[in-house]
């Protein structure tokens, strides 16, 4: 696997062993070498997935008589429109296909979106439709003659995005057989987005806006002449939802006239009944659509995209999903033909595809551990939905490119585990509702031989799960505050409105609670940023038979002996560092990766007493796979001893990268 490149490396590294950074990783190779960690298990079905964001095109792409699925993902680092192809055959009787992995057609841009018009699909972004996206990609391009500015915000918060979700679609709005241009408008104007929230926790800013316009087209089909937009109206106002309205209108009830179900921002979908006709269109009040099994049709995350399709072929129109993490599901249209009122959809089904790289979810946050004691290196990762999943390794200790599980979901006493915000949990308003960005650690966190759970979250709770099984199989019945004895009242974040309960630990959000013996006084202390982002030292004591936290001090200095800050930001933009202890370089002292475009190596000079002398030295590689934020640990597949880096990123994705310290060497 590391061939030539491996060994011109340490060719490299070898005539530099006498120097000071020797056994460092620092090398132009790094680039190439950061890989996407691989299933390595033939026959192995997993949920399909991009990277953060999955914008849906069903279509049959490669022109075979079927259904396939293409995949707009603008994010970093696997930005891309990535064709799935079904090799399962006609939906009409397989509606869940096997696909097989992702196949890059070339980059792509925000608001992807498909339109059915007379048996061809048109692809558009806001201002332009796209010529063969199959062949082509999005290189060739046609100009719509519309103002892609023309929604003017009116709202006056100043923080946060104005407009985002901008999506464009073709529909004959009105029936007289002319296309016209529809447009999903998202407006954050009124939002804000940031830290307004009273001391009881209620949203004192707008709320999020998702309106609907129409460009009536005015001239003919081959030279289109579009009017002045204007918003659609639901009961007598403007129509509007929370967030990406993601419009499609079709005739969901089968009364012969168009109807509209728009997704939101959030998870829900809504229906707006067409009570006028064809030809004049009248939308009545918005009712939000119950699944077949009686609750209301959600789906599992948030920043939702729906389109509508007759996937299975039978005649009515579904719904095929995109959800925040990359996923994509079917939600099955199974209303009654007599049915009246809003139209009867199953519960989302996710497809799948054929395994071939690992993925938790989106901004994946791995920490590399023995989780069943077997004796090798598995894996246990957060992210942004608030899971925590185990990917186990299955080829056993010493084997570099290991064979891997699909990714299982932590059950805690009965139900699977998982963190989300609510309304008023995340600094960043009410938007965030399913979010949970869980980061964490797997050790011994109450010394009793078996590996427990530290995590933190999108709330800044640092919290952890005792581990009631046993070594090989962990169980967990319930989440426990990790508690601090405080020398007086504990410190508060200076934004948001959650406060400390009790002596549970409230700190910065999204940061990883480090666990590590520091002080080498074989107690697990624990490393993480303060209330006021320093990297802060909890040191462990047992006294009288019970492990106590100390309060925390800001133990990790740079050369001038100033305590090391790793972010100064406020509300929304405090937190959000990833780090892992390590000694990286091998000489006995134990150093931080820190979140970057890969990671930074923060290497420890010296112990002066009671303080660690930190030096920034650099990022690992070259490569940037960064988007919000990279999440390092370290690995030892192969079980030499030496750690190697793999980084959790954006697009839910395991990045390895080999570690170049000469073996067997400090």
């Amino acid at each position: 696997m590391w061939s030539f490149g491996y060994v011109v490396k340490n060719a490299f590294f070898s005539l530099c062993i006498l120097c000071f950074w020797a056994g460092l990783l620092v090398s132009a190779a790094a680039q190439d070498e950061l890989q996407q960690l691989r299933y390595n298990h033939a026959g192995l079905e997993v949920d399909l997935g991009v990277g953060l964001w999955a914008w849906p095109l069903p279509m049959d792409a490669d022109a075979d008589g079927d259904l396939d699925l293409v995949v707009s993902c603008p994010d970093k680092p696997s930005n891309g429109l990535w064709f799935f192809e079904n090799v399962s055959g006609r939906t009409s009787e397989v509606r869940f296909p096997v696909f097989r992995p992702g196949r890059f057609l070339g980059r792509t841009v925000h608001y992807v979106m498909p339109s059915y018009v007379a048996g061809r699909v048109h692809v558009l972004s806001p201002g332009y439709e796209y010529v063969d996206v199959f062949g082509h990609g999005l290189e060739q391009r046609e100009k719509l003659l519309v103002d892609v500015g023309f929604h003017k915000p009116e709202g006056r918060q100043p923080k946060g995005p104005r407009v985002r979700h901008n999506q464009w679609r073709y529909s004959d709005y009105n029936g007289d057989g002319l296309t016209d241009l529809v447009v999903g408008i998202e407006d954050w104007s009124f939002y804000g987005w940031d830290d307004a929230w009273d001391a009881a926790g209620r949203w004192l800013n707008g709320p999020l806006h998702g309106w609907v316009y129409v460009f009536l087209n005015t001239g003919s089909a081959a030279v289109p002449v579009y009017g002045q937009p204007f918003r659609v109206q639901s009961a007598g106002r403007d129509l509007d939802v929370f967030g990406c309205p993601s419009p499609n209108f079709e005739d969901f009830d089968g009364d012969g006239d168009l109807d509209l179900i728009c997704g939101e921002f959030l998870d829900g979908l809504t229906w707006f009944e067409n009570q006028g006709s064809r030809q004049e269109p009248r939308y009545g009040e918005g009712v939000r659509l119950i699944s077949e099994s009686g609750g209301q049709l959600v789906m599992d995350l948030q920043m939702i995209v729906p389109v509508a399709i007759d996937w299975d072929l039978d005649g009515d129109v579904d719904l095929v999903t995109g959800d925040e993490d990359g996923r994509v599901a079917l939600l099955e249209n199974v209303t009654r033909s007599a049915a009246k009122g809003a139209p009867v959809f199953r519960d989302p089904v996710y497809f799948r595809q054929q395994a071939e790289t690992l993925k938790s979810g989106a901004l994946a946050t791995p920490t590399g551990v023995d989780w069943d004691g077997d004796g090798d290196m598995d894996l246990v990762s957060g992210n942004t939905a608030g899971y925590i999943e185990i990917f186990r390794n299955l080829s056993g200790r010493g084997v570099a490119s290991p064979r891997w599980s699909a990714g299982e979901r932590l059950v805690v006493g009965e139900r699977v585990f998982r963190v989300q915000a609510g309304v008023n949990g995340s600094i960043q308003g009410p938007a965030e509702a399913k979010w949970g960005y869980t980061t964490l650690n797997v050790a011994d966190w109450d010394a009793d031989g078996l590996p427990d759970i530290v995590y933190n979250s999108i709330l800044g709770r640092v919290s952890w799960l005792r581990n009631e099984g046993t070594r090989s199989e962990p169980r967990f019945s319930e989440s426990r505050p990790i508690e601090v004895e405080w020398q007086g009242a504990q410190p508060v974040l200076s934004w948001g409105w959650l406060r400390p309960e009790g002596a549970g630990l409230l700190t910065q959000w999204r940061t990883t609670p480090v666990v590590v013996d520091m002080n080498r006084d074989g107690l697990l202390d624990l490393v993480m940023l303060d209330h006021e982002g320093y990297l802060a030292l909890f040191e462990r004591e047992r006294r009288d038979d019970q492990l106590l936290l100390r309060a925390p001090r800001r133990a990790f200095v740079d050369g001038q002996g100033q305590p090391i800050r790793l972010t100064a930001g406020v509300g929304g933009r405090s937190g959000r560092r990833k780090l892992c202890a390590v000694d990286w370089d091998g000489d006995g002292l134990l150093d931080f990766l820190l979140n970057s475009a890969n990671a930074d190596l923060l290497r420890c000079t010296e112990q002066r007493g009671d303080t660690w002398v930190m030096e920034p030295s650099g990022a690992l590689a070259k490569r940037n796979i960064e988007g919000h934020d990279v999440s390092p640990t370290t690995v030892d597949f192969d079980g030499d001893g030496v750690p190697d880096f793999l980084g959790g990123a954006e697009d839910g994705r395991f990045y390895f990268l080999r570690n170049g310290r000469v073996r067997g060497t400090r």
